[in-house]
């Protein structure tokens, strides 16, 4: 891996998010970068103005005003802010402002990196948001390279565990995060889960094998198991006290509902760990 893009707001898990890339940057050897916007389409949108509520919709309108022009100078500080944060851990990290067109623009700068790191609730609004964020939705679906998406806490240590279904994404998730140098000197678990435990074994060692292939030492655990698989994940995470887990956004088995569906709130939510998604 050379290159990691950052996205740059100012929350909880887009800060975790910079202490996850600078690890990542060192591990494989890789440069960062920052990329933040001016986003003002949550003070933009249209409000009906209700009967006889001029000077209200006159107010709201003068409050967005403030609040817009609160946001200019507070993303104006973010880049050199970002800039400091890794040179106080010896790295050089620019970072770039988009000022329009931003989700387009966003899409572009991920195609000159190898890996997104990004905190769940970067919308680019700066005030922290419940869970993923539409944003981070649309750098999943949209974007041409693997994404991590961190939450507020911080983990620096544990295994990396896999959760692999078989599918082609899984298979996909799984060759790229090896390729990228993500595993590092970590030990890897690999999770299956199948309402047929034979099936699940099968598909585990397939893993395994791939990764030793690869140079790198996996143990595979197969769960017998009808629950939906965002609940094994999250429960087996916690157990082993993992650092990452790596997934294939749209693999069979419910692993899409994990990411977009009615699960997507409650994975996230509840995870303590960073997610290393590709699709």
């Amino acid at each position: 891996m050379r290159s990691i893009l950052v996205t740059v707001d100012d929350t909880p898990s887009s800060v975790a998010a910079r202490g996850l890339a600078a690890a990542l940057a060192r591990q494989c050897g890789a440069t960062v970068r920052g990329v933040t916007a001016l986003e003002f389409s949550d003070l933009d949108r249209v409000e009906p103005i209700p009967i006889g509520g001029v000077q209200h919709a006159y107010d709201r309108l003068q409050h967005r005003g403030t609040l817009g022009e609160e946001r200019r100078v507070r993303v104006a500080e973010l880049p050199a802010l970002f800039r400091r944060s890794f040179a106080d851990m010896g790295m050089e990290a620019p970072c770039l402002t988009l000022k329009t067109d931003v989700r387009d623009g966003l899409l572009r700068m991920i195609e000159t990196c190898d890996l997104v790191v990004t905190g769940c609730d970067a919308e680019f609004h700066l005030e922290s948001l419940k869970g993923v964020t539409p944003l981070v939705e649309h750098i999943i679906a949209k974007g041409s390279r693997p994404v991590v998406v961190s939450g507020p806490e911080n983990v620096e240590s544990g295994p990396v565990l896999v959760a692999y279904d078989g599918s082609a994404p899984a298979a996909k998730a799984l060759q790229i995060a090896a390729q990228l140098g993500i595993f590092g000197s970590s030990e890897a678990r690999v999770l299956s889960i199948s309402s047929d435990h034979s099936a699940a074994v099968a598909v585990a060692e397939r893993a395994r094998a791939y990764l030793e292939a690869q140079g790198i030492a996996a143990n595979p655990e197969a769960v017998e198991s009808s629950d939906h698989p965002a609940n094994v994940l999250l429960k087996r995470a916690a157990e082993i006290g993992s650092r990452l887990l790596v997934m294939g956004a749209f693999g069979h088995r419910g692993f899409r509902e994990i990411l977009f569906g009615s699960s997507t709130r409650r994975l996230f939510d509840q995870v303590k760990v960073p997610l290393f998604v590709y699709h």
